[in-house]
C-alpha cells in the first residue's frame, strides 16, 4: 500500500511540475521572446535571468512540498 501512495504522490508531482513548467513558459518565456525581437543584450540579460529565478524558485517549491506532502 505504501507503494502506491508513493506512486500517487510521485504522479501528482509530475502534475504539478509539468503545470508550474507551462506557468514559467508562459509568463517569463513570452517576455523572454519580446526582448529578443526589440530589446537590448541588458534587456535580453534581465529576462533570463527572471526566467532562471522562477525556474528555481519552483524547485525550491517542489523540494518543500516533496519533503512536506501534508503541507498541500
Amino acid at each position: 500500500m505504501a507503494a502506491s501512495t508513493s506512486e500517487t504522490g510521485d504522479l501528482q508531482l509530475e502534475g504539478w511540475a509539468c503545470d508550474k513548467a507551462q506557468e514559467i513558459m508562459l509568463r517569463e518565456g513570452f517576455l523572454l521572446i519580446r526582448s529578443a525581437r526589440s530589446g537590448s543584450n541588458t534587456e535580453i540579460r534581465e529576462t533570463t535571468l527572471l526566467m532562471a529565478r522562477a525556474i528555481a524558485a519552483s524547485l525550491v517549491e517542489a523540494s518543500a512540498v516533496h519533503r512536506h506532502p501534508a503541507a498541500e
